[in-house]
């Protein structure tokens, strides 16, 4: 008694090509329609529904009862009367207005403080939801569609992102991917350069220009050894010997390769490293680095700088004892190179560094 409760008044009208029925609906407006002896508090209407041959109109009315004579008693909703008239099609753009009829909608019975109303025939299962619920479910999921569309959207965006990065730590530097010759492919062509100059030097001797081939290969080597990238470049011939096909051959400073099988490109590839680039890099593996990594640079450097005198320095005699030790040193660091240039053991080599560098980064 005295507590609001909702009305709702659904109706369905048919609505189609040849005719269509058309209800006033001004007496139902919740400012209008009168329900004694409830009261009506107010009230809304949704809208619209339509299908192929039906139109459904919804009115949703908040009504009270407040008196004091129906208690225990069944208080009716009375009898509601809508008036409508059926407009038929004649034409393209002619229709026929039928006359006015009414549509009587029994009355309801609400029972004060019981469960079922003296004159109900069954319960009644009225629909909890309204056509503003179904306007409000349908919104809903049409919005938690969209935000999936676009969650899925982000997580394909992160995905993309996750493989690309994925992509670029496990792929080839990008300075590398362009490279016309592998590492592999130079460190054996040093190997067959030092090899022809032990050969010549045990036929011929040392001299000026065979300390300059050795020295070439020399600086290759020394070159990985360091931790730098190898200079390469096209070749172009320069003898006879070369543009007649001979696949390997030496220019001054440099050792010209064949990339490829058959008949692949010459390129043509050199080494920037001197004794004072070796002599920099002992100093700060002297700070960092074992004793074995300490001895392996000095060997190095003493290599590179008995070559560079042999054939830069002033005197004319060749210190054949010297060179023979630069030789065999430069065998020693080229077969070194051989095994630090193996793919699992400069992947080895980039992880432990990668480790250090957040070592360092987490000691600050």
């Amino acid at each position: 008694m005295g507590e609001p409760f909702t009305v709702v008044l659904t109706c369905a009208v048919l609505e189609s090509d040849a005719a269509t029925v058309v209800v006033d609906q001004s007496r139902l407006e919740p400012s209008v329609v009168q329900f004694a002896p409830f009261e009506v508090l107010g009230g809304s209407h949704g809208a619209d529904l339509r299908t192929d041959l039906r139109r459904f109109f919804q009115y949703e009315y908040r009504l009270r009862l407040i008196a004091e004579n129906l208690f225990g008693r069944d208080a009716a909703l009375p009898e509601t009367k809508l008036s409508y008239r059926v407009q038929s099609k004649v034409g393209q753009n002619t229709s026929l207005q039928g006359r006015d009829q009414s549509y009587v909608l029994p009355a309801q019975s609400v029972r004060v403080l019981s469960l079922v109303p003296g004159d109900a025939s069954d319960i009644r299962d009225t629909p909890a939801e309204t056509f503003s619920d179904l306007d409000q479910r349908a919104f809903r999921a049409n919005l938690l569609v969209v935000i999936g569309g676009v969650l899925l959207v982000l997580a394909g965006l992160v995905a993309l992102l996750a493989l690309v990065r994925l992509f670029a730590r496990y792929r080839k530097p990008a300075a590398t991917s362009d490279r016309l010759i592998g590492d592999a492919t130079i460190l054996r062509g040093v190997g067959r350069e030092l090899t022809a100059v032990r050969r010549q030097r045990e036929n011929d001797g040392w001299s000026p220009e065979l300390a300059g081939r050795a020295l070439a290969a020399l600086r290759i080597a020394a070159t990985y050894a360091v931790g730098r990238r190898v200079g390469h470049l096209p070749a172009i011939p320069q003898s006879p010997q070369s543009a007649a096909g001979n696949p390997e051959y030496t220019e001054p400073g440099r050792l010209v390769l064949q990339a490829g099988w058959l008949r692949g490109k010459r390129i043509s590839v050199s080494g920037a490293i001197t004794r004072q680039t070796v002599a920099d890099e002992l100093a700060r593996a002297a700070a960092s680095s074992g004793a074995r990594r300490t001895a392996f640079l000095e060997s190095l450097e003493q290599a590179l700088s008995a070559l560079t005198i042999a054939q830069y320095g002033r005197e004319t005699a060749m210190d054949d004892a010297a060179l023979d030790r630069a030789l065999a040193d430069g065998v020693g660091v080229l077969r070194r190179m051989k095994i630090e240039q193996m793919w699992f053991l400069k992947r080895l080599a980039a992880w432990r560094a990668g480790r250090a560098l957040d070592n360092r980064a987490w000691s600050r």
